[in-house]
């Protein structure tokens, strides 16, 4: 199954002083629909993004119908 999400969340490997700012529409296949809390979530976009799941801080995450 597919699920959209709007999410924002910043992305700044550790120890590093930049960092980059995600804005937009993501689509999850499989157990999208379990995610609980930024934390799963981070290590969702974390994988994608090929960082550490620490890395990413998330801002907003909303599902889209």
């Amino acid at each position: 199954m597919r699920a959209k999400f709007y999410t924002h969340f910043i992305a700044q490997a550790d120890g590093t002083a930049d960092f980059s700012e995600y804005r937009g529409v993501v689509e999850l296949l499989g157990q999208s629909l379990a995610l609980r809390g930024d934390r799963e979530i981070a290590r969702v976009l974390a994988r994608s993004f090929e960082l550490e799941e620490d890395d990413i801080r998330v801002l907003q995450w909303y599902p889209l119908h």
